[in-house]
């Protein structure tokens, strides 16, 4: 006899949920004011509602970003990928510009590329640098999956505020055209490579 799946079931599959909707690859150029969570649950103001015009089904964000960061957002409902891509030992490039409550000391910068203890942790970025033409407060981060949170905690470590984050670099996708608040489908290309990320 066979069983009739009901909406709301999870239907599992040699340990693996089986997602009755095709996989939907997005790209966000994520606003102030939203917040991505992978938390679920009724959120105010959540990235949901910036693409449910279009989706309706649940397409959930790759990691947190909270309201006060901007900038590139994967979401996908690709379980395997989601869980890959948020695995902490997956390298790939994160770009943020972050506007600090002061000014930053070359100490500081060198410090970030040599790594600040949190807890029991060691966390290092690959270059951190002043942004050319902009005041000592502006720096440029470059780190492999380093989400913003984490980010944000790095740097209260040596007593620095962020402002602001914008996150323009994400595992080789950028923001070009794609302006703030909105969002695009990601080429078949850039999910062959999103999935060949180690």
């Amino acid at each position: 006899m066979g069983l009739r799946v009901q909406r709301g079931d999870q239907v599992r599959y040699d340990d693996q949920k089986v997602n009755n909707s095709p996989p939907v690859y997005l790209l966000m150029n994520k606003p102030k004011g939203f917040v991505a969570t992978t938390q679920g649950g009724q959120i105010k103001k959540s990235v949901q509602e910036l693409i449910r015009s279009t989706h309706s089904e649940k397409v959930p964000p790759v990691g947190d970003m909270g309201r006060t960061v901007t900038g590139l957002l994967l979401m996908t409902n690709d379980e395997k990928l989601r869980q890959k891509l948020a695995d902490p030992k997956s390298r790939f490039p994160t770009l943020y510009q972050v506007i600090l409550d002061q000014n930053v000391q070359a100490a500081d910068l060198e410090a970030l590329t040599k790594g600040i203890r949190i807890r029991d942790k060691v966390y290092k970025v690959k270059s951190a640098a002043y942004i050319q033409g902009a005041t000592k407060k502006e720096i440029g981060i470059e780190a492999s999956n380093l989400s913003p949170g984490l980010l944000k905690k790095i740097l209260e470590q040596r007593s620095l505020k962020a402002m602001s984050m914008d996150r323009v670099l994400l595992a080789g996708l950028t923001k070009k055209d794609l302006p703030r608040g909105r969002w695009r489908v990601l080429t078949d290309k850039e999910i062959q490579f999103l999935n060949m990320i180690s």
